[in-house]
């Protein structure tokens, strides 16, 4: 919760300052982050935050006006020098570059290296399930972000089906297997450096790219399985 409250501090001059709305807001949000925490004995959704775009990074990662960097929860879009990854920015810019967004927390803030993650909103719209149906993006999945596991891979099996972006590409040489990562929701050829590097105690070993994506892998960027 300690990024959420920064953040709130952060926007407070612009949104709650001498008002008694803002008051009530403030203390509306750290009631739900109270009870997100389990401080409270009633379940609710975690609280969603407001906050304006700066800068967009990549198809999945933004610079918020607070100068936090955050990255998507649950997909990934493609890296450079990736196929589609200029597509993926662009679309990501029209989407949110200069708005307003609703960020939603899961059950963890930050990712591994330590950038906010989120759930976007923007005008009504799931930005993360918004990129993930176009083709854009993959489902990524790890322990923290399976909130809207089912809607997302929905999505991706829609743009699957359709040929969307990343789908439209020529499959790429198979593998007999695929190891996996589920902390980082990754997977890769046999071959690769980080497949090595997989804690036995963690490995998961795929029998096809399509129960890869099925499960919520996505590609490792560095061996491209």
């Amino acid at each position: 919760m300690t990024a959420l409250m920064g953040l709130l501090n952060a926007h407070r001059r612009g949104i709650m300052q001498g008002t008694a709305a803002g008051g009530l807001l403030l203390l509306t949000v750290f009631f739900l982050a109270r009870s997100w925490r389990g401080e409270a004995s009633i379940h609710v959704e975690p609280p969603v935050l407001r906050a304006e775009v700066d800068r967009v990074v990549s198809g999945n990662k933004i610079k918020l006006e607070s100068d936090e960097h955050l990255v998507y929860a649950g997909i990934r879009a493609p890296f450079q020098p990736e196929p589609l990854f200029e597509e993926a920015k662009r679309r990501n810019t029209e989407l949110v570059f200069e708005k307003k967004v609703r960020l939603r927390f899961d059950q963890q803030e930050r990712d591994a290296k330590g950038y906010l993650q989120a759930y976007v909103y923007v005008d009504g719209q799931f930005v993360n399930e918004a990129l993930v149906r176009e083709g854009l993006a993959y489902v990524r999945l790890t322990p923290a972000t399976k909130r809207y596991a089912k809607q997302l891979l929905a999505a991706q099996e829609d743009a699957r089906r359709h040929k969307r972006g990343l789908w439209s590409q020529s499959p790429r040489a198979p593998e007999s297997s695929y190891p996996a990562d589920p902390k980082y929701g990754n997977f890769h050829r046999p071959s690769c450096e980080d497949a090595r590097n997989i804690k036995p105690e963690r490995l998961v070993t795929l029998k096809s790219t399509q129960q890869a994506f099925a499960e919520g892998f996505a590609p490792c960027a560095k061996c491209l399985p």
